[in-house]
């Protein structure tokens, strides 16, 4: 299984660390720094959408079903395994995977089940490919 363990604390958890003065600015800077998070975020999510489409179209091409369960299982237990080394909520990242899993798992059935002109129709609804190729 994939060790997650990468993370050793970006810019913006050292400054929140180091802020030890309260001014009226501080609320503006943090919400810029989860701005910015949000961005990263949303971001891979889309891009993860979009892996999932290539994925799709993978299964659909070769013949191979779209709910794989032990893949399932090795992607939630992960999330779960990454909640428990960070002293994060287990529930919280199982259920965001989730709704991860259930959103891949519908764009893949559309991909998978649905006629070849829809393929391009729902690529383009998680939007362009951000250089990610076929």
């Amino acid at each position: 299984m994939a060790d997650f363990q990468h993370s050793t604390g970006t810019d913006a958890h050292r400054e929140i660390a180091q802020t030890h003065d309260r001014s009226p600015g501080d609320l503006d800077k943090f919400r810029r720094q989860l701005d910015a998070i949000d961005a990263t975020l949303l971001e891979t999510v889309r891009e993860r959408l979009l892996l999932c489409l290539q994925i799709g179209e993978w299964k659909r091409a070769s013949h191979v079903p779209m709910m794989q369960p032990s893949r399932v299982h090795v992607v939630q237990e992960r999330a779960r395994q990454f909640a428990r080394q960070h002293n994060l909520s287990p529930e919280f990242f199982s259920s965001l995977y989730e709704l991860l899993i259930a959103e891949t798992c519908r764009l893949e059935d559309l991909v998978i089940d649905g006629p070849e002109a829809n393929v391009e129709n729902v690529r383009e609804s998680v939007g362009p490919r951000s250089g990610l190729t076929r």
